[in-house]
């Protein structure tokens, strides 16, 4: 059993690569005494091997002198000698450093290929696993083995180089397989427009951050840009898939994008940081890694500025975050991260295919403070928080992993009526007294709204596991409160007073919510052989949403005091088998849930939804050894009860409502693999197949495009330099799947079709560990996205309020990013 469930992963930057017997793989140089984990690093780098060691393992602990021009594995086994540790392989080159004797290490016989130990006792109750990708060279994403259902883990080497230093999280994971991403203002710059992951649209799957889900209160969502930039990501974990029953979160049916913190670096040095590129792309900062007593500290700030790629959308961010791990004993560390965010920007909602023609693709705001496009009157504000601590031990024979958090969001807004109005004629502002009487009329003056939202989340996550008989017994809980407020009144921009409104209250509306979910689980890892291993669980899910308002969001606004609980019992199997060392499969089935969001309640009021629920089926296969990375699956959805949003005719136009869509069967294919042509060369490749159509219908479900794909060609070399070239393509998808008829009934058909694209990024850049003037080492890279500078639309914002006209919005185009790092 491990002795703490941190790890560390020393990724080789560069290792030859070999055909013949491992045991001939030489190290290139003698390693001298020093403290263990940093021998292990240095190993690591020199051999083209991945090491996966305890991060608590103390700098007391000091490897044995090993020499050079050896096979690894001797010089490894001479690294350990005397330290009571040894190695197990987990992939022909991947070793974890575990306790032990030097049996588990020992050469295999005739230089055979190593065999893989499948009895990993280590219960990883975290769930954001610690992978390491088996291919030497840079890959944006790889099928890990010991994965029960579609995965792919982009791991840090191509989080720092293979993109732009400030790039926001959905930047990270837009190669992977079956994901969409809208950014229309440019990489990391602005707000992004939305994430799908196989047709199911951000708030239908889970986002989690070291293993806490997240997202706003109302309707799960997530703005990219107010979170998390790649400088504090260490590695991003795509499940596309439902999880065990120890998978927790509001909707885990969709799949789980699970974000994992950078770890202090066991080289202590401050790094300072530049960006400079396109848009007027300006961006700065210092990150600090070092070590006091028992506790390495990590800490990052930055800030950037930029006009980004849509005129008039200035964006400004700020950023902190700080991450402390102190080993507390044998067996005990302790986890300390806080996150700070903030952010301005003037938004857009999209454009008119009439507005691209007449005024290019940058369109987004303009300098005229005579109409409701006017950048000064469409303005936004994010602030954001995450906090959490985090405790890993063991207890009478129980592994514990136990994070109490606490996290904020609030997104203050100032915008005209309709952000894409350029038409003077279509101003005019009513003002109403008390009794939504008609007072005056400023008929040049801008009509708008201003708006603050803002939510506190705070809750527990707590992992035990222990062993049990031939497996692992896995239990915990997932509990939250979170508390949100709301308001919203309309205002003349131009001279910022209110209005009124024609029923008498001053604002739209005013309210509070409050959403407690619970969520316990059990599952049992059971190992019939050493080779499988069957996993039932099942999670509870309740959660209970309520509302006090004393104008509710509908119009005539009303006071609405409501209360919903929503529950459901998940049961989940899966079934993993090690078919050989490098190759394993596994098939899945469970049940998920999805409670209708607060905007359901504040919408529809006493109308209630019922939950979303689904049946999840998946077969898969996974391959890793050194050359190849290799995985491939087919998945069967049936969604029941699925919750659209639509547009309804009133006497007061048309309004949002929410209805039941009856159920959609979601189904496809997917498949990804890196193969490393020479030792620094790696081509990657991944192509999916996505049909989501609603029952008794050939409609596909909107924002789902049939084919995604993404080939790359990627360079990482033992001289320093690095690059890549990546292509992403999306088929084509519809804006509009459903309408409702004069008599309310909702109609499905698609509508504002979006063609297909490709696109391609590219990077290149130079990194060395022993800089000049006593530097500890310098990085210089160029970042270009959307090399070839494509115009096509990528996503439908709707309908413009005055024409009716649909909105788009369209990729950014060519963007060219230099960063600079050095540290000290």
């Amino acid at each position: 059993m491990r002795r703490s469930l941190a790890f560390c992963i020393a990724l080789a930057l560069a290792g030859p690569l070999v055909s013949s017997a491992f045991a001939e793989t030489p190290a290139t140089t003698s390693i001298p005494p020093m403290p263990l984990a940093q021998a292990l690093d240095q190993f690591a780098q020199e051999s083209g091997w991945q090491v996966v060691y305890d991060a608590g393992i103390s700098d007391a602990v000091r490897s044995a002198a090993a020499p050079g021009g050896v096979p690894a594995e001797q010089q490894l086994a001479a690294l350990l000698r005397g330290t009571h540790m040894t190695y197990r392989f987990v992939t022909p080159t991947t070793v974890k450093i575990v306790p032990g004797n030097a049996r588990a290490g020992t050469s295999p016989a005739n230089g055979a290929i190593p065999p893989i130990d499948a009895r990993d006792e280590a219960k990883n109750l975290a769930p954001v696993s610690v992978h390491a990708n088996a291919v030497d060279t840079l890959a944006p994403s790889a099928a890990p083995l010991d994965a029960t259902q579609p995965t792919s883990v982009i791991d840090e080497r191509f989080i720092r180089d293979g993109l732009r230093f400030n790039a926001n999280f959905d930047d990270i994971i837009k190669y992977a397989p079956s994901i969409t991403v809208t950014s229309p203002e440019g990489p990391g710059l602005g707000k992004n427009e939305g994430i799908s992951l196989r047709g199911f649209q951000d708030g239908q799957f889970n986002i989690t951050f070291d293993g806490i889900p997240f997202g706003d209160a109302s309707d799960l969502h997530h703005t990219t840009s107010a979170y998390f930039n790649n400088h504090v990501l260490g590695q991003a974990e795509i499940d596309r898939g439902p999880g065990g029953g120890s998978t927790i979160g509001n909707a885990t049916f969709g799949g789980t994008i699970a974000l994992r913190s950078r770890d202090p670096s066991d080289e202590p040095g401050i790094t300072p940081y530049l960006t400079l590129g396109s848009w007027n792309t300006r961006a700065g900062g210092v990150a600090a890694d070092e070590s006091v007593g028992n506790t390495r500290v990590f800490a990052d700030i930055s800030k950037e500025s930029s006009d980004t790629y849509l005129k008039g959308t200035e964006d400004k961010r700020e950023h902190a975050f700080v991450k402390t791990i102190s080993q507390l004993g044998d067996a005990t560390t302790l986890t300390f991260v806080t996150s700070y965010n903030r952010e301005h920007q003037n938004t857009v909602q999209g454009a008119t295919k009439d507005e691209i023609d007449r005024f290019g693709w940058r369109f987004g705001l303009g300098d005229d403070p005579a109409v409701q496009n006017y950048k000064g009157a469409n303005n936004a504000a994010y602030y954001s928080s995450f906090t959490y601590l985090g405790l890993t031990s063991q207890v009478g024979g129980w592994d514990v992993d136990d994070k109490v958090y606490y996290n904020t969001f609030d997104h203050w807004a100032r915008k005209a009526a309709d952000a894409t109005d350029v038409d003077p004629a279509d101003n005019g502002v009513t003002f109403y007294d008390a009794k939504g009487k008609k007072v005056s009329k400023a008929a040049t003056d801008l009509p708008g709204k201003l708006s603050d939202s803002g939510f506190h989340a705070f809750g527990n996550v707590l992992r035990l596991g222990h062993d049990l008989g031939p497996g692992t017994l896995l239990t915990g809980a997932w509990l939250e409160r979170s508390i949100d407020a709301r308001y919203q009144y309309p205002v003349d921009l131009t001279t910022g007073a209110k209005t009124g409104t024609k029923y008498g209250p001053v604002e739209n509306y005013v309210l509070s919510d409050r959403t407690d979910t619970v969520q316990p689980y059990v599952q049992y890892d059971w190992k019939p052989t050493d080779s499988i291993t069957v996993s039932p669980g099942v999670r509870y899910s309740e959660v209970t949403r309520s509302i006090d308002a004393p104008l509710n969001k509908v119009s005539p606004p009303v006071p609405l005091t409501a209360e919903a609980t929503y529950h459901a019992t998940l049961p989940s199997i899966s079934i993993h088998d090690r078919l050989g060392d490098s190759w394993s499969a596994y098939a899945q089935a469970a049940k998920g849930f999805l409670a209708p969001p607060i905007d359901v309640i504040q919408v529809n009021g006493s109308r209630g939804l019922s939950p979303e629920t689904t049946r999840n089926y998946q077969l898969g296969t996974a391959y890793a050894s050194r050359e190849l990375t290799f995985g491939a699956d087919i998945y069967y959805i049936d969604f029941s009860n699925y919750i659209s949003q639509t547009e309804v005719a009133t006497d007061n136009g048309n309004e949002d409502t929410f209805v039941n869509g009856g159920g959609a069967i979601y189904k496809g294919a997917e498949v990804e693999a890196t193969w490393a042509l020479t030792r620094t060369v790696s081509l990657y490749g991944n192509a999916s197949y996505n049909k989501a159509t609603y029952k008794d219908s050939s409609v596909q479900v909107a924002g789902t495009p049939k084919v995604t794909a993404a080939l790359g060609l990627l360079y990482s070399g033992s001289n320093g330099y690095f690059g890549s070239l990546m292509g992403k393509f999306l088929g084509h998808q519809y804006g509009v799947d459903n309408t409702t008829d004069d008599d309310g009934n909702l109609v499905f058909h698609n509508d504002q079709r979006i063609a297909g694209y490709l696109t391609v990024d590219a990077a290149a850049g130079y990194r060395t560990d022993r800089g000049p003037a006593g530097t500890k080492g310098f990085s210089v890279s160029v970042d270009v996205n959307n090399l070839f500078n494509v115009h096509k639309f990528t996503g439908y914002a709707g309908t413009q309020s005055v024409s009716g006209a649909p909105l788009y919005f369209g990729l950014p185009g060519r963007g060219i990013f230099l960063d600079l790092s050095v540290k000290l």
